[in-house]
């Protein structure tokens, strides 16, 4: 249904259909029902619409004696914020084949994206091969750099914005954005707040990835309504109690909607190294965004801003989650539009978990056979994994506006926005013309899409200190610095309507 070519493709399974498909065995169900109850915790769960998790409300006592463990209070060093934690746990050993993951457990959540403040360059002057004339990545240096400035306006449909760890977006802050970088008249300045897992709505203090997302999501969708999901289960600051990893509970919410609720694109900018999530939460995360894209849902990650890793200490390079995800569209960073290269921080590499998936498979193993540059670095990576980022698009220069006052940030958590918005452009033309959304878009955009993209083949992403500082480069065709290249809103938007 993903796959351009194919009888069914665009056929996207409705949520009772997704649901039915991907039903656990009721065997499964009950013994877990069973066990909940024969620990005096029947009364205290419920099965969720899906069919496929089991929500259980009890006191960090319960818990341990239900996972024979004991949990502690975790201190975050960066933010000091406390979590409650176990490092291990155990259930009955008939259960084992019939549970995919408990949390929360190990998993210490998610960080975002990491956005740098940077000081405002000197002009920025086009070369050979040059974009707009830009001193700072705008909306409108956006609009004509990836070629929508003329697009009509659009107004159906509906895009996400994850919203994790405390950041809340700021309503007064994204007007202020918009009166001073947005001209469009036709422009909305305004987006829907929903709380998921007690999140707040609206919240505060305003953050600068919440800010940043909304901004640059609204400016470039126009009338499209546009979605900030507040997802709540940051850790508390006294450690007192549990809280529910805010992904699954966002994949479980988003999923639970109707089909007529769900947005088409969802942008996210958070992730974390690979080795610091547990195995099977990962796993169970990919899986909901599989299902995701099933339902015709077009997932869009930054895919992190530590290039190929920072120390790498197992002598591997690092790979970044969610983003290495096989079912989400990685988005990586460039930076300078005279022309554009690939920007130093772009996180990059092939997963040690996730195979590599068969829409990509001819494009990665030419990069492999043809590229010389990565020829030292083949005893980091796993060259048979999940290859990613799969795009790119501008990461340095933003200016946001956080309480009133304008700064200027970079990362890919803002190349994230900045594609999804545009693939939202394109979901919508879609359905002004009774198409459906795109959905999954990795196969479209491995095959037909991939003319409509900018290669870029300049630069490259920074290396671990502990092998050798070099990352990979950005080459002719793929690369896994800058993927297939960034947008071009107009060319995307012609294959779309032969698509």
């Amino acid at each position: 249904i993903a796959t351009p070519g194919d009888e069914l493709y665009g056929q996207h399974l409705s949520k009772e259909a997704a649901d039915a498909f991907l039903a656990p065995n009721p065997e499964s169900v009950r013994l877990v029902r069973e066990w909940l109850a024969s620990e005096g915790l029947g009364d205290d769960s419920e099965v969720a619409s899906a069919g496929d998790n089991v929500i259980v409300r009890a006191s960090v006592g319960d818990v341990e004696k239900l996972l024979k463990t004991e949990y502690s209070p975790f201190v975050d060093q960066e933010s000091g914020h406390v979590v409650m934690r176990t490092l291990q746990y155990s259930i009955p050993d008939i259960l084992k084949s019939h549970i995919d993951v408990i949390q929360p457990t190990t998993f210490f959540g998610m960080k975002s994206g990491g956005l740098t403040r940077m000081d405002p360059p000197a002009h920025i002057k086009g070369g050979p091969g040059a974009g707009p004339d830009c001193s700072s990545s705008s909306p409108s240096c956006l609009s004509r750099l990836y070629n929508y400035a003329g697009a009509q306006v659009y107004s159906a449909g509906r895009i996400g914005i994850g919203g994790f760890i405390g950041q809340f977006a700021s309503a007064s802050d994204l007007s202020i954005f918009m009166q001073r970088q947005v001209t469009q008249n036709n422009t909305d300045q305004s987006f829907t707040c929903v709380s998921v897992n007690n999140g707040a709505c609206p919240g505060s203090p305003a953050g600068v990835e919440a800010n940043l997302d909304t901004q640059y999501v609204r400016a470039i969708t126009q009338r499209i309504p546009n979605v900030f999901y507040s997802t709540g289960g940051s850790p508390p600051t006294n450690g007192s109690e549990p809280n529910n990893e805010p992904y699954l509970e966002f994949l479980n919410y988003l999923l639970a909607l109707p089909d007529s609720d769900l947005p088409n694109t969802i942008s996210i900018s958070y992730g974390d190294d690979l080795t610091t999530v547990p195995t099977d939460y990962a796993i169970k995360c990919c899986d909901l965004f599989a299902k995701l894209g099933a339902r015709g849902v077009s997932v869009l990650i930054s895919s992190g801003d530590s290039g190929v890793g920072k120390k790498c200490p197992d002598k591997k390079f690092s790979t970044e989650f969610p983003s290495s995800c096989p079912w989400v569209t990685s988005v990586g960073g460039t930076d300078g539009t005279g022309p554009e290269s690939a920007w130093s921080g772009s996180g990059s590499g092939f997963s040690p978990l996730f195979a590599q998936p068969a829409y990509q498979a001819e494009t990665v193993k030419k990069w492999l056979k043809n590229d010389q540059t990565h020829q030292g670095q083949n005893p980091y990576f796993n060259a048979s994994g999940r290859a990613y980022p799969d795009v790119a698009a501008l990461a340095t220069q933003f200016p946001v506006v956080v309480d009133g006052s304008e700064s200027r940030v970079g990362g890919t958590s803002a190349s994230a926005p900045v594609f999804a918005g545009i693939i939202q452009l394109v979901n919508s033309d879609r359905l002004s013309r009774g198409k459906k959304p795109l959905g999954f878009l990795n196969p479209w955009l491995y095959s037909s899409a991939a003319s409509a993209l900018t290669d870029i083949k300049n630069g490259g992403n920074s290396g671990c200190q502990n092998i050798n500082g070099k990352g990979f480069q950005a080459v002719e065709g793929w690369d896994p610095v800058t993927g297939l290249g960034t947008p071009n809103f107009e060319k995307l938007l012609q294959v779309s309507r032969k698509t």
